[in-house]
């Protein structure tokens, strides 16, 4: 079962942030999204402590900082789900609404 929560969508790409977060906010969760090239938009939103990040990153540093200024946030990461090596590895959306069920009640 979905337990409300907030999810917080960062971004490089424009459709895969607007989307996730629009397809989620269809969905009756709390959704925002920023651009990862917007530091401090996405220092901000951290700061807000969502109960789920969604990131598409690499970079092992920006990982550390989103668990650094938001502990409590389940970080779901999906970068191996774009980019150049997709569609190889397909973006399953069930994994972030997982993400939202486990969230202790």
């Amino acid at each position: 079962m979905l337990r409300q929560g907030s999810v917080l969508v960062i971004f490089s790409n424009d459709l895969l942030g607007q989307g996730l977060a629009a397809r989620l906010q269809g969905l009756g969760v709390m959704a925002a999204a920023v651009r990862s090239s917007d530091d401090g938009a996405a220092i901000r939103a951290l700061g807000r402590h969502p109960d789920v990040v969604v990131v598409e990153t690499t970079d092992q540093q920006w990982l550390a900082r989103i668990q650094r200024l938001s502990p409590r946030s389940r970080v779901v990461d999906v970068s191996e789900s774009v980019g150049p090596n997709a569609p190889q590895q397909a973006l399953h959306f069930d994994v972030i609404l997982d993400a939202l069920a486990d969230l202790p009640g």
